[in-house]
């Protein structure tokens, strides 16, 4: 059977952006600090680690590091910390 080809990393960061925007409401703000492949019990994965502004009009703005990992086959979100 033929390996998998891995997804790149701009679609494991997009896939992670999109999991924090329906996971955080009122993110104003995603700053990508790291994207790396790593291995999990035999998973590939992309960590991706960054900080996330959240905040509103009435709110000061609030600072909240992540990290998240994006299974390196299919995009699945495998782990996330925030």
């Amino acid at each position: 059977m033929p390996e998998k080809e891995i997804i790149t990393l701009d679609e494991a960061q997009t896939a992670a952006e999109k999991f924090l925007q329906e996971r955080l409401p009122g993110l104003k703000k995603l700053a990508i600090e790291r994207v790396k492949l790593a291995s999990i019990e035999g998973i590939v994965v992309y960590d991706v680690e960054g900080i996330a502004t959240i905040g509103g009009f009435l709110f000061r703005h609030i600072e909240r590091p992540f990290k998240i990992q994006v299974a390196a086959v299919d995009g699945a979100i495998v782990g996330y910390e925030t």
